[in-house]
């Protein structure tokens, strides 16, 4: 009968379910800060909101993170780990398409918020920009350097961005063939034209 008390602590109390309980909460709030961060951006979303959204005390945002700021920073950083795009981008269709998919099933997330509110503190535009670095322009300008392309850096950039503003023309529905059009259609599309104005290899 002594052998049996370890086995049923309060819920909640036991050494056990303290990091289990923490490490929920903890993801529960970072779930929550991604989904408003990108629906309403920084400044639109409270802590209020998120702990609500979260099922938890928005108070354990600073137990967990800290600040909001640095809520945020995670929740950009957690949007690029959990993306899983081609393995080393080495296609440009694969490029388009990540990237149209990713909006078109999540909406524009918390690294391309930071990037386009013009009240996104510095440090926060900051990660976003050095992380959209990481997952597209290097990857492209690397392979365009393989190939031999002068100004791969210069090149990556101008079709990333070229390719971002497409994809905000889609989310936001500036325009509507872009708005309406099927994605794979879409992927086709911007492949043969950024693929038709790359300089032939030497």
């Amino acid at each position: 009968m002594g052998a049996a008390r370890p086995a049923e602590p309060p819920a909640g109390r036991g050494r056990s379910s303290r990091p289990r309980n923490s490490a929920a909460s903890r993801q529960a709030l970072l779930a929550a800060a991604r989904a408003l961060f990108g629906q309403r951006g920084f400044e639109g979303t409270t802590l209020r909101d998120i702990g609500d959204r979260a099922g938890v005390d928005g108070a354990l945002v600073a137990r967990y993170f800290g600040s909001k700021a640095d809520l945020y920073i995670a929740a950009v950083v957690a949007e690029v780990q959990t993306y899983q795009p081609p393995r080393d981008f080495e296609q440009l269709h694969e490029i388009v398409g990540a990237l149209l998919e990713h909006t078109d099933e999540q909406g524009l997330g918390p690294v391309t918020q930071a990037l386009i509110r013009s009240e996104t503190a510095d440090d926060i535009r900051a990660a976003a920009r050095a992380h959209l670095a990481r997952r597209l322009v290097t990857p492209m300008a690397a392979e365009l350097t393989r190939q031999g392309t002068d100004r791969a850096g210069l090149r990556a950039e101008v079709v990333v961005a070229a390719l971002l503003g497409v994809n905000l023309a889609r989310a936001l529905g500036w325009f509507d063939e872009v708005r309406t059009v099927p994605r794979q259609e879409l992927i086709a599309l911007l492949t043969a034209m950024f693929e038709r104005d790359a300089p032939a290899e030497s």
